[in-house]
């Protein structure tokens, strides 16, 4: 990865976790074009096919209007996990956002158990 592509992830990074921040209802309006760009962000990277592949099912989810709360909270829960897992391998610079954005998964998911 280069170094604008490391800085676009970065500031991608920031504003994911700035809308999960704001709470799960903040986030659904962004959801859709955000997803998205992190698919083509990640598309063509087998470290994180893993992660792409599951933000396929949450896109389609939410695109179909699904309102399936448990499968959209178990989506962002494995989606928390792979994000938390692949954080050790990423830059010194991403590694504490990827963890918090694990976490803001895994809280998202909670909040749509109730």
């Amino acid at each position: 990865m280069d170094n604008s592509q490391s800085q676009s992830g970065t500031s991608q990074l920031d504003a994911t976790l700035n809308a999960l921040q704001g709470g799960l209802a903040n986030a659904a309006g962004a959801a859709g074009p955000n997803i998205a760009g992190w698919i083509k962000t990640l598309q063509g990277n087998p470290q994180f096919t893993g992660i792409s592949s599951e933000l396929q099912n949450l896109h389609d989810a939410l695109s179909s209007g699904a309102s399936d709360t448990g499968a959209l909270s178990r989506s962002l829960s494995t989606l928390g996990e792979r994000t938390a897992q692949v954080a050790s391998a990423a830059t010194p610079d991403a590694q504490d956002k990827l963890r918090q954005l694990g976490q803001a998964l895994n809280s998202a998911a909670s909040q749509l158990r109730g």
